[in-house]
């Protein structure tokens, strides 16, 4: 998981705040500070920059059996962050602050390294406690990762759903496209009509976090006009593919402390 690891302090030190964050490396830490020696560039010199840890708490993987060589893990990644005060603030901490941007980035998010590709699953980071350094007080922050690797395909949130000018928040999704044939021969020709394609139906069934979008609430609760028709366009892999659809049926499901979703049958219309 080096990888990750990398990248997660890559992202951490993308900051506006001159914030800087280091793992792997072999540390100074004296007079209650966490510093590290960097190289001045065009000298001989190395400078002491104050830094804050990273380092790699917990790493479990769960590998599976398939040809893409999938591992799901769970990551946990530690940081000592400079606490100014008795107290520590989440709220007031440019550390917290820039900690929490990097994992809502990170949610979702589709990473390739090389052939190899990831996606997270991450949570806030959890303030565990302080420790000392020295006569300082240090914060353990805790970042928790669920990772999914991959050695070649793609991962389902690569596809994206607009429905009008709404992009839904798709939790599932179905996709079927069925061809039509003739059903019966022709009998003013000699030739044999059995079976011959005279079209296709694309058929979606999504399932989203309900937002707001009140055409398809109507879909679901009845009360939408009949001749209400959508456009959708999902896109995967940088191409847009583009249906002129119709709500064929719409249901939800509600669980007693559960998100609001809703799941619509749209069926293309020519």
């Amino acid at each position: 998981m080096q990888e990750i690891f990398d990248y997660f302090i890559e992202k951490l030190n993308d900051n506006d705040d001159s914030l800087l964050y280091e793992g792997n490396y072999v540390f100074r830490m004296y007079n209650d500070k966490l510093q590290v020696l960097t190289p001045v560039t065009g000298t001989l010199v190395s400078e002491s920059l104050d830094f804050t840890p990273v380092s790699v708490t917990t790493k479990q993987p769960i590998p599976f059996v398939e040809n893409n060589k999938r591992v799901d893990w769970l990551i946990e990644f530690g940081l000592l962050v400079r606490m100014d005060g008795d107290e520590y603030d989440p709220a007031t901490d440019k550390d917290y602050a820039n900690i929490q941007s990097v994992m809502d980035d990170m949610q979702s998010e589709v990473y390739d390294n090389e052939g190899i590709r990831y996606t997270f699953k991450t949570q806030d980071p959890n303030y565990q406690g302080y420790s000392f350094l020295g006569k300082s007080k240090v914060a353990i922050i805790s970042c928790v990762f669920n990772v999914t690797e991959i050695s070649f395909g793609y991962f389902s949130q690569e596809s994206v759903f607009v429905l009008g000018s709404k992009t839904l928040d798709i939790t599932n999704f179905t996709i079927n496209a069925t061809r039509r044939f003739y059903t019966a021969d022709k009998k003013d020709t000699t030739n044999n009509d059995y079976n011959m394609p005279t079209g296709r139906a694309m058929v979606f069934e999504l399932t989203f976090n309900y937002k707001d979008e009140l055409d398809l609430l109507k879909e679901v609760y009845g009360t939408q006009i009949l001749s209400k028709s959508y456009t959708l366009v999902h896109t995967f892999n940088s191409i847009a593919y583009s249906y002129t659809v119709v709500a064929e049926s719409g249901n939800e499901v509600g669980v007693t402390g559960g998100v609001k979703k809703l799941t619509i049958r749209l069926v293309e219309v020519l």
